[in-house]
């Protein structure tokens, strides 16, 4: 059974640097976030970090209190989510 959702994506820019991700998670871990999925594109310089998490919203309020751990902006999108069971995937 394949189940279909919408979820809210959160992007957050953020420097490419030792330690730049491990920063972004403990702040959502410390507001009891849990991060769903992740992806990164990165460039030289920074990169585009592009979560789904359980609670967009109390992501947002951690990220925007921790201003230092993104520079200029963060927005979400919604994304089209499906989940399947790991014994279809050997079907694709």
């Amino acid at each position: 059974m394949v189940i279909n959702m919408t979820v809210k994506q959160i992007s957050v820019f953020i420097e490419n640097k030792v330690g730049g991700l491990a920063t972004i998670t403990d702040v959502l871990a410390k507001a009891g976030v849990n991060i769903r999925a992740l992806s990164i594109a990165d460039a030289s310089d920074f990169g585009i970090l592009r979560l789904i998490v359980d609670d967009v919203f109390a992501a947002g309020n951690a990220l925007r209190e921790n201003g230092n751990i993104y520079s200029t902006w963060m927005s979400s999108s919604t994304t089209i989510c499906v989940s399947v069971k790991a014994s279809m995937l050997y079907h694709l």
